[in-house]
């Protein structure tokens, strides 16, 4: 038995041993295995001390610790290439963390309607390999939702040129230029009061939300859907500032200036939805001559419904 905090922990509580299975399962649904301190932080139910973490699940024969890695029987395979991104990491994350800045900013001055820009994907958990690209979370205006994808899709292309001669894998490679930066999700305000869809799975992608631009308004989107807590209540326990400041470009004054005229808006948001559409399809007509590929774009199909840009 031991004190964390103001609670008496038993070391062996098989409800450690359960959150610790459902996190997992979580984690190799995205494809690797944690450290057991990255799993102790980020365990359904709260964070948890490591070392009584680490009592509760071992030995087991439900899980397998591979030096400082935990993953469940059967799942072994991850831990290597987990290995392998966590030493990568090391070295290619702040060049990552650099474009992401950089990114967020340029699309915070083009386009007013951007609410949030929230760093997700390897770059924000700390896997980063060369061949990833960097993901990214955007909370926009209701009612803007193409005209900021299209925006974020535009701004994507500077760093696309700038990259050029990146070679990306089968996962991440598109047609002409690379893909350097990607948008998982956009979140029009009114998706988000609350979120339709309740479940651990989106609580972990919210969890793993590090936002860049627009904290107080992501601090609102959790404060919006109280259920988060049931699943990871240590996402509440994040103090953050804006680690980009949001600069005025030539567009936004003209973008502001529209979005003062709804039915230009509501013309210009459909525009941008058909052209965005476009541009997207292609994208993953290239792609889908992968299996691999094809693979992983259902599978991102799937988790991100019905959130996954034009499946609404």
């Amino acid at each position: 038995m031991a004190i964390v905090g103001s609670r008496t922990v038993v070391a062996d509580d098989p409800g450690y041993r359960r959150r610790a299975a459902d996190t997992l399962r979580l984690m190799h649904r995205w494809g690797y295995a944690p450290t057991v301190s990255a799993l102790a932080d980020d365990l359904l139910g709260g964070a948890v001390d490591e070392r009584l973490l680490l009592r509760s699940i071992g030995p087991s024969d439900s899980f397998r610790c591979i030096g400082e890695f935990v993953c469940l029987r059967g799942w072994e395979h991850l831990v290597d290439p987990s290995r392998q991104r966590i030493l990568l990491n090391g070295l290619r994350n702040p060049e990552a963390r650099g474009i992401a800045l950089e990114y967020a900013r340029d699309l915070a001055s083009l386009c007013p309607f951007v609410e949030a820009i929230a760093l997700t994907g390897s770059v924000a958990s700390g896997g980063y390999r060369p061949g990833d690209d960097v993901d990214f979370d955007l909370f926009v205006r209701t009612g803007t939702k193409y005209i900021c994808y299209l925006a974020a899709t535009l701004v994507g292309l500077k760093y696309s040129w700038r990259y050029r001669s990146t070679d990306l894998d089968s996962l991440h490679r598109t047609p002409v230029l690379p893909k350097i930066t990607c948008i998982n999700v956009v979140w029009p305000t009114d998706q988000t009061r609350p979120f339709v869809r309740q479940d651990a799975a989106l609580a972990f992608e919210l969890r793993r939300c590090e936002p860049l631009i627009g904290w107080a308004r992501f601090r609102k989107v959790l404060d919006d859907n109280p259920w988060i807590r049931g699943y990871f209540p240590q996402t509440y326990d994040k103090v953050a500032v804006d680690r980009v400041d949001r600069a005025r470009g030539a567009w936004a004054g003209f973008l502001s200036w529209m979005g003062r005229r709804p039915g230009l808006l509501r013309a210009t948001e459909t525009a941008c939805r058909r052209v965005g559409w476009v541009l997207y399809h292609l994208t993953q007509a290239f792609r889908e001559r992968d299996p691999r590929a094809r693979e992983h774009m259902a599978f991102l199909r799937r988790v991100k419904y019905p959130y996954e840009v034009f499946q609404d």
